[in-house]
């Protein structure tokens, strides 16, 4: 919440939207009488691979019980002593009929307000006391053809995996669907639909009824319409439950710590019992795919940041069974679309490119449609150009193929991928791996082994051709059909008639070949001879070590089994944002969106991705608060050209005139959405207002950051590039020795640093607003969305037994808002507390509150947050509020503490400019542990006192008021 980089990243990638799972919370149904497995025993689908030359995952069991229900068990050893469960129903939104638009997803919350176990609004608490978290350790989404349940259990004890077994069983059959629950969750589900209205989703609703004008595809998102949500009665529900949660209908997956045996018995114990309720139901039938023709479409979204043009294919396509062939051709098709992009990627960055980034891809649609499309992202002004540029680079590629040296690149990234998902294999996480397997079912692929898919797929990417790659792409685009569609914040007259004569006006000019890339060589390996070290330290209780070469370059090394083959690297140097002049205000968001960009200066971004195809390295530039960050991930045997790279950028980035004109297409979208969304407008304004008008904060205005070019961002970054203090951390599956002698040859032989980092007491002043108790900022939108928020001050985080405290505090606070406003008065969908102490800024800390909210409601919902933070200010929380907020971060310890991202950010990466983040790791567990209610009632009595706490409006205002 503190500076401007905080939470930016407008683009909407509105393609993918359609696929969206709707993340989701509650439910409650008096059970009906179960009819037996023998009377409505309706045959499970097979498994994938019993369709497929494909073998599955030798390490999953894959079984069926008698009455139909399927299960897959892994057994997997991260995070340890922990099981991932899923309970997986095979019908989503597509299953619904006219009137249940949004019934699938409204039974899902259902799931969590009664079953005949667990009574209404009871289960969230249960869950809590036994140390898990709602949100991160059980959830639910319902998606177009899924439905799925998601427990991850804080142990792998025998009862523990009976007791999230039962819950599943109460999902699957045992709803209790009470008419007062459901009239109060249907409240929940429509604040959902409007924090869920955006720009963004509007545009995919047009664009899929403009693709598959035929299907009921379009008129089945999730979410569904509010009519039939806010009307639906328990009978429709009932209707849908019956229907489709059925044993043929469900499968079980458990992955982790679990014998497979033993889980299968536990599983039957269950679920043996779980007997369809009513006849089974056909699938529907998806409709028509039409796929001649040019078809043109304008779908106007003056709020969008930007404007979008695409030429899209559709296909109509029968299910057909995984294979090895299936594999591979989609292997070539893909190949020829990441072409197509690079290509786009390249022109992008040209003089007067009429587009800002763009895209080709392809895929299914539920085994029903087939898509191809080429998307680029341009001014409104430019869209005409940019539509002839994806016309003809697409006709280009159709005509003329691909170059040797392109599919190179693709070729040596694609083995490298699938080398190092073998050799990661060992440690995958079992959250990751539960929905790899669920994917794989709805999406009726063969869950195969990372071992396997190399041993198939090595060969087959060895001899793909340029032919091969030219006749996936041929393709693809085979259907005569093309559809054209703009969209955006654009306005046209005769808008049909416009796009198809831009079009095919575009089909008239000639197209040449590409012309082939001549290669080149890394040309940073040499930075003189390697550096000596000055002082070597092993911290034996952490297992970690602290060096200091003599060219003051300070080097924190963590040797872990968390993943195998991988290694994170970071850099810290300088004082990043803190020492942003105020008359460059914005050079620091600047120089983060131009820097990567610009490359090196012997090397453009192109070049050096064609360089390292094929490798393990990358570095990504960010500007923190307090330190400028170069990072990145790779392997062992990378790990000396990830560090030769990481020294590149100290000593001689490219600043390339394209890096600033890129960066000027972001930051005009990043202003348009300051003016047209919630978010933008927080982060625009309100932290800036947080922090009393503090030029750091926020954005300044547009004209003085567009004024700025890259002579501002390579003076501000020449000294902490040069000689600024710097920390170097590489935490992973490294050797010690091999580490230390590849930072010697390389940042360790750059010229002398900062011995230490200056403090800099003066700029790290900043404060709350005094004498403001409310204030509202407006931004212009026609989406009935806003946030009320409330603010309290605090401290900065230094005292970490405080800060810890407070997060408790904030997750208490939590508990309360979705009590009290979501379940009790159904006004938001996800309100919640934050504490967040400044690591930068003296005595600068905020607690808040965050509910989204409809505009005429926020002042008096913003009353009940007010009354639930006196009441934790008079009166304390309660142990039993304590614990269900407690338990989930103790369970969560030992799971982060073998996080290498948790040992870089928290701990390592800054250990020897604060020493204290050691200590702070030695007694984590043990200060978690001992929390009281005490404690937290002091800290609630402290600062969360009324008078103190500053009312924040952010609401939309039509352009029609503004104007008044």
């Amino acid at each position: 919440m503190f500076t401007r980089f905080a939470f930016y990243r407008f683009a909407v990638d509105v393609r993918h939207a359609l696929l969206f799972a709707v993340t989701a919370f509650f439910i409650g149904v008096s059970a009906p009488v179960l009819q037996s497995a023998e009377e409505n025993r309706d045959l499970a689908e097979p498994w994938p691979f019993k369709l497929s030359d494909l073998e599955p995952d030798p390490s999953v069991t894959w079984g069926e019980l008698e009455n139909g229900v399927r299960y897959a068990i892994m057994p997997n050893s991260e995070p340890r002593d922990r099981v991932s469960l899923r309970l997986y129903i095979g019908s989503g939104s597509l299953s619904e009929k006219e009137d249940q638009l949004g019934l699938a997803h409204l039974l899902e919350h259902m799931a969590f307000n009664g079953t005949e176990n667990f009574g209404a609004r009871t289960l969230i608490e249960y869950f809590q006391r036994l140390g898990m978290a709602f949100g991160a350790d059980t959830n639910a989404y319902t998606s177009f053809d899924r439905t799925v349940y998601m427990i991850e259990l804080p142990d792998s004890m025998e009862s523990s995996i009976a007791e999230g077994l039962l819950v599943l069983r109460d999902y699957a059959g045992r709803m209790l669907l009470e008419e007062s629950e459901i009239e109060a969750e249907r409240r929940v589900v429509l604040s959902e639909m409007r924090t869920r209205d955006s720009v963004g989703y509007r545009t995919a609703l047009a664009e899929y009824a403009f693709l598959l004008p035929e299907s009921i595809v379009p008129n089945r998102f999730p979410i569904g319409t509010a009519e039939v949500v806010g009307n639906a009665t328990r009978e429709l529900l009932l209707d849908f439950y019956d229907a489709w949660y059925r044993p043929a209908n469900t499968v079980i997956v458990a992955v982790g710590d679990v014998e497979p045996e033993k889980m299968a018995e536990l599983i039957g114990d269950q679920f043996a019992d779980f007997s369809a309720r009513g006849p089974a139901r056909e699938k529907p039938d998806l409709g028509q795919v039409v796929a001649d023709g040019l078809q043109v479409k304008l779908h106007t979204e003056m709020e969008a940041p930007n404007t979008r043009v695409s030429i899209q294919t559709m296909m109509p396509i029968d299910p057909q069974p995984d294979t090895l062939e299936l594999r591979v051709a989609r292997m070539h098709r893909n190949a020829a679309m990441q072409i197509l992009t690079r290509r786009l990627d390249t022109l992008s960055r040209q003089e007067d490119a009429p587009f800002s980034r763009g895209s080709a891809s392809a895929y299914e649609m539920f085994q029903f449609a087939s898509n191809a499309s080429i998307d680029l992202t341009c001014e409104p002004e430019e869209w005409e150009e940019a539509l002839q540029v994806a016309e003809r680079e697409l006709r280009r590629a159709l005509l003329h193929g691909f170059q040797e040296s392109e599919l190179e690149e693709i070729k040596a990234d694609l083995l490298n991928a699938y080398e190092e998902a073998e050799r990661r294999s060992g440690t995958r996480k079992s959250p990751g791996l539960t929905e790899s397997i669920i994917r794989s079912l709805s999406q009726n692929y063969v869950f195969t082994s990372p071992q396997t898919e190399l041993e198939l797929m090595r060969p087959k990417i060895e001899a793909m051709t340029v032919d091969d790659a030219l006749f996936a792409l041929r393709e693809s685009w085979s259907p005569k059909g093309r559809f054209v569609f703009v969209t955006g914040n654009l306005s046209l007259e005769n808008a049909e008639e416009a796009i198809s004569q831009a079009y095919q006006a575009s089909r008239n000019l000639p197209v040449e070949p590409m012309e082939e890339w001549t290669g080149a060589e890394f040309a940073y390996t040499d930075f003189g001879p390697a550096g000596e070290i000055a002082e070597q330290r092993y911290v034996e209780d952490l297992d970690l070590y602290q060096i200091r070469f003599e060219n003051g370059v300070r080097l924190n090394l963590k040797q872990t089994d968390f993943q195998a083959n991988a290694i994170q690297t970071q850099i810290r140097l300088g004082a990043g944002q803190l020492t942003e002049p105020e008359e460059m205000e914005g050079v620091a968001l600047l120089s983060s969106l131009t820097f990567n960009a610009g490359g090196l200066g012997e090397h453009s971004a192109d070049d050096l991705r064609r360089i390292l195809a094929g490798r393990n390295a990358g570095v990504g530039f960010s500007v923190g608060e307090d330190a400028f960050l170069l990072a990145g991930s790779t392997t062992p045997a990378d790990l000396l050209l990830q560090l030769q790279l990481m020294a590149a950028y100290l000593s001689d980035p490219g600043y390339r005139p394209e890096a600033l004109r890129l960066a000027r297409n972001q930051l005009r979208e990043i202003y348009r959405s300051s003016r047209h969304t919630a978010e933008g407008t927080l982060q625009a304004k309100v932290s800036r207002f947080l922090a009393s008008g503090d030029h750091r904060f926020g954005l300044p205005p547009e004209e003085n950051l567009m004024n700025l070019d890259l002579d501002d961002v390579r003076n501000w970054l020449r000294e902490p590039l040069e000689s600024g203090y710097l920390e170097l951390t590489l935490i992973g599956d490294l050797s010690i020795e091999e580490a230390i002698e590849a930072v010697a040859q390389t940042v360790g032989a750059l010229p002398e640093r900062q011995a230490e980092k200056p403090r800099l007491e003066e700029l790290r002043r900043i404060q709350f607003p005094v004498d403001a108790s409310e204030r509202e900022f407006s931004f212009e939108s026609e989406l009935p969305n806003g946030f009320a928020l409330l603010y309290w001050p605090t401290d900065d985080m230094w005292n970490i037994g405080q800060t810890r405290r407070l997060q408790i505090l904030a997750r208490v606070f939590s508990d309360r808002l979705r009590i009290r406003i979501r379940e009790e008065m159904g006004d938001a969908y996800s309100p919640y507390a934050v504490s967040r102490p400044s690591d930068t800024y003296e005595d600068y800390g905020l607690f808040y509150a965050v509910i989204g909210i409809a505009p005429e409601r926020a002042r008096e919902v913003a009353e009940v947050v007010l009354e639930i933070a006196a009441d934790l200010h008079e009166n304390g929380a309660t142990l039993d509020e304590l614990e269900r907020a407690l338990k989930p971060i103790v369970a969560s310890l030992p799971r982060t503490l073998r996080e290498n991202n948790y040992w870089m950010s928290s701990v390592l990466g800054s250990s020897q400019e604060y020493p204290q983040r050691l200590d702070w790791a030695r007694e984590m567990v043990d200060d978690y542990a001992s929390i009281t209610t005490e404690e937290i009632t002091f800290l609630a009595k402290k600062y969360l006192h009324p008078d103190r706490a500053i009312e924040v409006y952010v609401l939309p205002v039509d352009e029609e008021s503004i104007n008044r």
